[in-house]
């Protein structure tokens, strides 16, 4: 049973535009597959990274938004992100779920656009452009953290092209962006802990979300 969580600072029964999604995955990878010790691969991973360091993010959020901001913001903590190439598995389940029953019925309201956090406590955080994701928002986003002093953190630079939780939504034609720091020596390991976390990192990104949410206009 995949179980999504969604939080509303405002109203999740009525919608101003522009209407933005912040999305974080809360589960973890039931095995530690990439782990360097063999005999530890049969292991949960703790996830302080990949996936607590997200929802940290959202919560803080949840905690400092404007409540007189003038659109519509939900916090959608997804499940069943990280378990891909395990057998009765998939990829991005939670997400996946959450857009087709969003878009399920016919004229349905669809956000403007959706912010994933992914994996963004790392103490050497470097996020790259991410190939998949909408140029034009992650245009957006990079030009706040730019102007924010962040630009050795948020790099103008495309790496990766990422099976993440902003898939479901590009594929519905809504536009959306990964923040996401894959160089993470301790991705799917056991040693995914909170030692690994760094709560500057953490700063930077809320920070970054906070004034590009502030900023964005209808």
């Amino acid at each position: 049973q995949i179980i999504n969580i969604i939080a509303c600072p405002q109203s999740c029964s009525t919608v101003e535009r522009p209407w933005i999604i912040l999305g974080a995955h809360y589960d973890s990878r039931i095995y530690a597959d990439h782990d360097l010790d063999v005999t530890q691969r049969k292991f949960p991973v703790p996830g302080a990274n990949d996936g607590a360091s997200g929802v940290a993010v959202l919560l803080e959020l949840a905690r400092v938004l404007p409540q007189n901001i003038e659109k519509s913001v939900w916090l959608v903590f997804f499940d069943a992100e990280d378990n891909g190439n395990i057998e009765g598995w998939e990829w991005i389940m939670g997400s996946t779920y959450f857009v087709e029953n969003l878009i399920s019925k016919p004229g349905a309201a669809v956000p403007d656009a959706a912010v994933i956090v992914d994996m963004v406590g790392d103490t050497d955080l470097n996020i790259f452009k991410e190939h998949n994701s909408d140029i034009i928002l992650t245009n957006e986003i990079w030009k706040v953290a730019n102007e924010l002093g962040y630009s050795n953190t948020f790099i103008s630079m495309l790496k990766y092209r990422m099976i993440d939780d902003h898939i479901p939504f590009i594929n519905a034609g809504i536009p959306a962006v990964d923040i996401i720091d894959f160089d993470y020596p301790y991705f799917h390991t056991t040693s995914d802990t909170i030692d690994k976390v760094s709560w500057q990192s953490l700063s930077i990104v809320g920070d970054t979300l906070l004034t590009w949410l502030s900023m964005k206009q209808p």
